[in-house]
């Protein structure tokens, strides 16, 4: 039997930092896990046992039962039986809702909506029972599981009728629960007491997470528990000089150093899964980047000061690369990978500051999930702060925390504060991580009874940036508060309500909430515990802030990046602890030893295969490694060039999406319906109590809100108003074929009814007055760009397309048409990279009125390959029966080459017309022709784009996109 070995005596502990006294060295008790882990279980027994209580809604209706059917499957039918009781006739008509929907707002959302009218009317009831049924289909994508079924009633027109008792912030209660099987469904029926609808009410919004908040307070109490048995030798400090290469020995030194980079292989190959993933938000910051530089000021609109943006640094971080012409595409893309990188290193050394680096590259444990994070990997390429936002807090936290170790104590305590300033001005909330990050320094100096200068010095750090950066936006924007924040927050209950979804959401999403269960663990060691407690606070708060924001609108929980890094060290340290903990429990703790092997490789084994599904989920909500995470690109400069080519500077446009379509229009402004760089609609918003990505009304102000809105639209009177619309589920064909029909989008009717961000605006009949629908951008099945535009404008000859006469250097091919149509000569882009566009000119005779839906075509075509592009005549501003005869027409249009479509070779490039309504293409009579009524206009040699080198997105140079600016009809609208 080997002998066992002796463990290595704990080293003895290090001298305070100067300044300070060396307090005795005792064990503590676990009080604050113990008493953690009570009040977590506390908040679950309640949650679980409450019981009792009445439901009662306003005017004195009562729900007294439930009954449901037991379970279903997929595809199937649900019968709902509501048992009430009612007092008196109701002031109002109200209606039942019925909602069956998924916890949590993960990936797999389902919601079915099923609204009726009691069999008899509301405002005729009296003293008595009353009885509603109704049968809920349940869709063929909906998943296995168990679905809460909420209920209510509501005035059609107006709002919910209230629950009195319990309180239920968006005024439903959850009456019953319906359970989705794959098959054999047991058809009996549930029935759900009064007592039972009120206690599962009440706990209501923390019902989704309950089963973490127990996994959390157990967590804790086994932390507590291995705190009471550890050993006074089991408390290694970490790392101790000894353990660490010696320092001349190089090799041994830059092997260790490596090792911190090996998070970015999994890391990297994570970024070329999302490659070209640009968040279309990102293009606000740019366009403040934009006219900073040229000289406009820090603005989204010329001469509007008003801060639409959250990440004030970053606009100054990329606004060089912006004065340089550089493609910021892929500037954010290489920032955000390197950031990221920085990012794993630093979470790795923190981890390895703690409980040290000699526990088989466990300290890397983190780093590699952080690594293959969805969320981390995708907002590292979005464009946007967040790689940045990531980094800058946790390498403040191991520069303030590592400091009294190190040389130049005083200096790393300054930098410390400095680069925590710089997380304050990366985004508002990292003001309140400067603040937590600093709590070590707050302990010591209650412990020492005085504040020491590296205390001043790491304030003074945070002030240097912060002070003169906020002094500015004061004196520049008039507020400290960004434009944004009144967008995007409310004061209702329902934001906290939708909160709580977001945040168990976040929990579910690739087992995150897993980290949060083993982070309790890390306090079995008491190595730097005051710093990992600051973590836990950290970690915690953040979670707090998804819940206080309520919804975010954009995808895989990116609020949360700035604390998801202090949450994987906890996570890493807690599994050391845990795997420590069992060898100890086995007695095979030794040093070297096979046992102590094997459990770290067992550690090592469920981060890689939690890497793996991380990895995995990215790969596959990405399409794989196919270099386009995003194809947005395409529609919406293509939409902001068409504005510039047709509007004088300073032109005024109505739209949704403040980002890249007004960054590809730099000199026209723009209306926000959102309110992001609008005043007035953030304002008025929140004046409200209004959110703009959740519903957050409980009455009728949102309606006051969008009747508002619209008289602040026509007031202003846009020359420009692009209508998004979000396709009904199920509409998809339907819009699709009316788009084929008519793509000016004057067909799609109700369709635009869908879009709540648009105040109502297609009800309001001054609307179809004022504005005429000229051109649809398909951005996808689901999703089209439509572009109207002000009646009294239109209704004008659009000269910069209806000439006085030809151009006298005109040349290129010349041909006659049927019905008198004349091509007198051509113009066309004879060369240009893939992904990018080209202009194709020509110019003709008109021979007066013809009809409305003539369009011409262009086609791109090499062997097996045709890439058609129809349009109105006149860039689709001059529909043929507007034609006079004799006229001039320049018809010259933008043809944007459709991405990994269009790949490099030599193309020929065909001109004709047709009429879109019989497919009928008009003759070509005399010219050129190749037999299919196509005039050849020349050859288009499409080379290689090389990333990088080349622009993925051409910008927009305004002297080239607006031909005639002095021929545009003019708005008279002043700057």
């Amino acid at each position: 039997m080997a002998k066992k070995r002796k463990r290595p005596p704990a080293p003895a502990p290090t001298s305070p930092p100067e300044g300070e006294s060396a307090a005795p060295r005792r064990r503590r008790a676990p009080w604050l896990l113990l008493v953690l882990a009570l009040a977590f279980a506390c908040v679950a027994v309640v949650a679980v046992v409450r019981r009792g209580g009445r439901v009662l809604f306003a005017q004195d209706v009562e729900l007294t039962s439930a009954s449901i059917t037991r379970e279903v499957v997929p595809g199937g039918t649900a019968s709902l039986s509501l048992h009430l009781h009612a007092k008196h006739a109701l002031s109002s008509d109200e209606w039942f809702f019925i909602h069956v929907e998924s916890e949590g707002g993960g990936l797999d959302d389902f919601r079915t909506v099923r609204d009726g009218a009691p069999e008899v009317p509301s405002t005729r009831w009296g003293d008595q029972d009353i009885v509603h049924t109704v049968t809920i289909p349940i869709a063929g994508s909906a998943a296995v599981g168990r679905y809460p079924v909420f209920v209510g009633l509501y005035e059609r027109g107006g709002g919910r009728l209230a629950v009195v008792d319990p309180q239920a912030p968006d005024q439903r209660v959850l009456a019953a629960w319906l359970d989705v099987v794959t098959r054999d469904a047991d058809g009996s029926t549930r029935t759900f007491s009064e007592g039972q609808i009120h206690q599962q009410t009440a706990v209501g919004s923390f019902r989704p997470l309950m089963s973490w908040l127990v996994s959390i307070a157990v967590a804790g109490a086994i932390a507590a528990w291995l705190v009471l048995r550890r050993r006074t030798a089991d408390d290694v400090a970490a790392p101790a000089a000894t353990d660490q290469p010696a320092p001349e020995d190089r090799v041994a030194r830059w092997l260790r150093r490596l090792t911190y980079l090996s998070p970015a292989l999994p890391f990297v190959m994570g970024i070329l899964v999302v490659l070209e993933f640009i968040k279309d938000d990102a293009y606000i910051s740019f366009r403040y980047a934009h006219n900073l530089v040229t000289g406009q000021g820090l603005v989204f609109n010329h001469g509007e000061r008003v801060e639409g943006f959250t990440n004030f640094l970053w606009v100054f971080v990329v606004a060089p690369f912006e004065a340089l012409g550089w493609d910021l595409f892929q500037v954010c893309e290489v920032l955000g990978t390197v950031l990221g990188i920085a990012c794993l290193v630093v979470t790795a050394r923190l981890t390895a500051a703690v409980n040290g680096e000699r526990r088989a590259g466990s300290h890397l444990w983190g780093a590699f999930w952080l690594a293959t994070s969805p969320s981390f990997v995708l907002w590292a390429q979005s464009g946007l702060e967040q790689a940045l936002g990531a980094l800058l807090p946790i390498a403040g936290a191991l520069t303030l925390w590592t400091a009294p170790e190190g040389p130049k104590r005083d200096r790393r305590y300054l930098i410390a504060g400095l680069i925590l300033g710089a997380a304050c001005m990366t985004r508002p909330e990292l003001h309140l991580m400067a603040i937590l990050v600093g709590l070590p320094l707050v302990v010591r100096a209650v412990r020492a009874r005085k504040i020491t200068r590296a205390d001043w010095l790491y304030v003074a750090g945070i002030l240097i940036v912060t002070v003169p950066c906020h002094t500015f936006r004061y004196l520049y924007f008039g507020s400290l508060v960004p434009n944004t924040f009144y967008a995007k927050t409310s004061s209702s209950a329902l934001v906290w309500h939708e909160g709580l979804r977001s945040l168990e959401g976040m929990f579910a999403f690739n087992h995150t909430g897993l980290l949060a269960v083993l982070a309790p663990l890390a306090f079995a060691s008491k190595n730097r515990r005051v710093e990992t407690a600051t973590m836990g606070i950290i970690a915690v708060a953040f979670m707090a802030y998804i819940v206080m924001v309520g919804v975010d609108e954009m995808q895989w929980h990116r609020l949360y990046l700035p604390a998801l890094p202090f949450l994987c060290v906890l996570a890493a340290l807690g599994a050391q602890n845990l795997v420590e903990a069992v060898l100890r429990l086995l007695k095979r703790d030794v040093e070297g030893s096979l046992a102590r092997t094997v459990g770290y490789s067992i550690g090592w084994g469920a981060v890689l295969v939690a890497a793996r599904s991380n990895f995995a989920f990215t790969y596959k909500e990405v399409n794989g490694f196919n270099g386009h995470g995003d194809l947005a690109g395409t529609f919406h400069p293509d939409l902001g060039k068409f504005l510039v080519r047709h509007e004088r500077p300073g032109g005024l446009v109505a739209f949704q999406d403040m980002g890249s379509t007004p960054y590809h229009a730099p000199d026209l402004d723009f209306l926000d319906f959102v309110g992001l760089v609008d005043k007035t609609v953030a304002h008025a918003r929140h004046d409200m109590g209004l959110h703009a990505f959740m519903n957050s009304d409980d009455g009728r102000k949102q309606a006051q809100f969008d009747a508002d809105m619209r008289d602040y639209f026509f007031r202003r009177q846009p020359e420009w108003a692009i209508l998004t619309i979000y396709t009904a589920h199920g509409e998809e064909q339907k819009l699709a074929k009316e788009f084929d029909e008519d793509p000016t989008g004057g067909s799609f009717g109700d369709a635009y009814r869908y879009n709540s961000f648009q105040w109502g605006i297609w009800d309001d009949p001054r609307f179809r007055e004022r504005y005429v629908p000229v051109r649809t951008w398909p951005r996808g099945s689901a999703y089209y760009l439509a572009l109207w535009r002000r009646r009294d404008l239109w209704d004008q000859t659009p000269r910069e397309v209806v000439l006085d006469a030809p151009p006298s250097t005109m040349g290129g091919a010349k041909a006659s048409l049927e019905g008198g149509l004349e091509l007198l000569g051509s113009e066309t882009t004879t060369q240009t990279l893939e992904h990018h566009e080209v202009f194709v000119t020509t110019w003709w005779r008109l021979p007066g009125p013809m009809p409305r839906d003539l369009y011409f075509f262009i086609h791109l075509i090499k062997p097996g390959t045709q890439i058609p592009s129809d349009h109105i005549p006149g860039d689709w501003m001059f529909p043929a029966d507007r034609w006079q005869a004799g006229e001039t027409l320049e018809d010259r249009t933008l043809v944007q080459l459709p991405p990994f479509t269009v790949t490099a070779g030599t193309y020929k490039v065909m001109l004709g017309a047709y009429q879109r309504s019989t497919g009928k293409r008009l003759k070509v009579l005399s010219g050129p022709s190749d037999g299919e009524d196509r005039i050849p206009l020349g050859t288009l040699e499409v080379k290689p784009l090389e990333p990088i080198i080349h622009q993925l997105i051409p910008p927009t140079r305004v002297e080239v996109m607006r031909k005639y600016p002095e021929r545009i009809v003019d708005s008279h609208r002043a700057r």
